[in-house]
């Protein structure tokens, strides 16, 4: 367990993107969990870009929860549950930061 999150940590910190397609948009996202917490999280871009639209969070929420569910909630037998006060647009980057934790 401790390896993987010590991987996870890495890639994160060498700027491991993952890109994932749907509804002729490309996304990217970094997913991590922040360490000694069962929060996990991810950064969420697109192309084109997202501008901080209400539908848009929806899309990112969505992109997250598949990828948290299959990277960090898959071997805890549990779902990705959004914090909505962990969901933050940075309008600088375009990128929607998308938190929570498995139940």
């Amino acid at each position: 367990m401790r390896s993987g999150l010590a991987a996870t940590v890495a890639a994160l910190a060498a700027g491991a993107v993952l890109p994932a397609v749907a509804q002729d948009f490309q996304y990217n996202m970094i997913t991590g969990q922040l360490p000694g917490t069962e929060i996990v999280a991810a950064d969420v871009v697109r192309e084109p870009a997202f501008t901080g639209e209400k539908d848009e969070k929806v899309q990112a929420m969505d992109q997250a929860k598949n990828r948290l569910d299959t990277e960090y909630c898959a071997t805890r037998t549990g779902t990705f549950v959004v914090d909505n006060g962990l969901v933050v647009f940075d309008d600088k980057t375009g990128m929607w930061m998308v938190g929570g934790v498995c139940r």
